[in-house]
Parts: C-alpha cells; sequence; structure tokens
C-alpha cells in the first residue's frame, strides 16, 4: 500500500513539473513575434503555412504559392494569409496562360502586407498576383526570383522588389501597438527574455522536489 501512495504521488509531482514547464516555455515563447515575407501554398483551396523552405519546396504544375510580409509567429497566423481568395485562385491567375510543353505553371501571389506592419519608413505596395511559367524542378525560390529583384541573407527572404527597404526578419514585441511608431526597425538579435524562463523552472522543480519529499515522508 505504501509503494502504491508512493508510485502515486511521484506520478502526480511529474504531471505537475511537465505542466508547469510546458506553460512556463510556451508563454516565453509566444512573448516573440518577426516583420518577415511568411510563405504559404493552397492546399484543399485554402491557405496553408509553408512547413519547408521556398528552396526545398518544389510545387507541381497547376500550384499556387503565396507571401505575405506580415508580423507573425514562425509557425505562421491565419489572420497574416495573403489577402486573396485561395479557393479558385490558379483559375483566376492563370486562366490567359497557356499551358506550355515541358514546362508548368504556377500562380504566385505576393501580398506587402498592411501599413501598419511597415517597418519605420517603409510604405507596402500593392499586392500582385503572376502566373509564373517555369521548369518543372522549379522550386518556390525559383519561382518567386521570376517577380523581379530579391534580397536574401543567411537563407531568408529578406526583401521582394525592395521591401522592405533593409531590415530582415527583425524581432517585434507582439505585446505592442502594431503601428509603424511602435514597430520600428531593431537590429537583428536573439530573444531578449533573458534567463528568467530558466530560474522559474529551477524554482518550480525545488518546490516540487520539496512536494515530492514530504509524499515519501507520509507513505
Amino acid at each position: 500500500m505504501k509503494h502504491t501512495r508512493r508510485r502515486a504521488g511521484a506520478a502526480f509531482v511529474a504531471a505537475l513539473v511537465g505542466v508547469l514547464l510546458a506553460t512556463t516555455f510556451a508563454s516565453s515563447a509566444q512573448a516573440t513575434a518577426y516583420r518577415y515575407w511568411t510563405y504559404w501554398k493552397v492546399s484543399d483551396g485554402a491557405w496553408q503555412f509553408a512547413q519547408a523552405g521556398p528552396a526545398a519546396t518544389t510545387p507541381a504544375d497547376g500550384s499556387v504559392e503565396g507571401w505575405r510580409f506580415a508580423i507573425s509567429s514562425t509557425s505562421g497566423d491565419v489572420a497574416n494569409e495573403p489577402r486573396f481568395d485561395a479557393a479558385d485562385a490558379f483559375n483566376e491567375i492563370c486562366s490567359d496562360t497557356a499551358a506550355v510543353e515541358g514546362r508548368k505553371r504556377v500562380a504566385l501571389v505576393v501580398d506587402p502586407g498592411l501599413a501598419e506592419h511597415a517597418p519605420s519608413g517603409d510604405q507596402p505596395g500593392p499586392l500582385k498576383t503572376y502566373c509564373t511559367v517555369v521548369a518543372p524542378d522549379a522550386n518556390g525560390y525559383d519561382i518567386l526570383r521570376t517577380t523581379g529583384p530579391l534580397r536574401v541573407s543567411s537563407g531568408l527572404i529578406c526583401a521582394v522588389q525592395g521591401y522592405p527597404s533593409s531590415e530582415c526578419a527583425d524581432i517585434v514585441d507582439e505585446h505592442q501597438p502594431t503601428d509603424a511608431m511602435s514597430t520600428a526597425s531593431q537590429p537583428s538579435q536573439p530573444d531578449q527574455s533573458g534567463p528568467w524562463p530558466v530560474i522559474i523552472v529551477a524554482a518550480l522543480l525545488a518546490l516540487l522536489g520539496g512536494l515530492a519529499w514530504r509524499l515519501r515522508r507520509r507513505s
């Protein structure tokens, strides 16, 4: 009976540790968002945040790709999907472009996003659509390059057609108002949350360790 109570107490402590750790790190991770060109694909008539980068993605003939400049987490936010109806996007964008043997057609939406998400001193241009006709092995990066100049750094798409003018995936506090003044350009840097998540976890582990010791004493 004592062993049963001891195992139950240990299981309770372990479960509580897991919940508290998940809560601590989730709240820390959610404190930061980035201002960058998000990458999307159309699947089953709806926009889906791309799970791989453009250089690692080879869309098929008839696909729809999208880019939107936004303040977003790295897992994508539905509110920041390209502002173009995904349901019939390919037909609407590529209806006037004839198929070419040995090539593929991919519809492309480039959405510079909202003015309030623009870096200080920049203004987004209009949303543009393209029906690209490219080689069958062209990847998402190749397709985007057909629209004009890109600025790339460390594998990131920093600017499309000159927008934004300077920054590249800067960290932005998502709890601040998202107007142009409050999200002014900041140098890219690691998360400034500091050591507090580690300190909090250490304190929780110490507290729960004491609880486990008391449970063992009582059993």
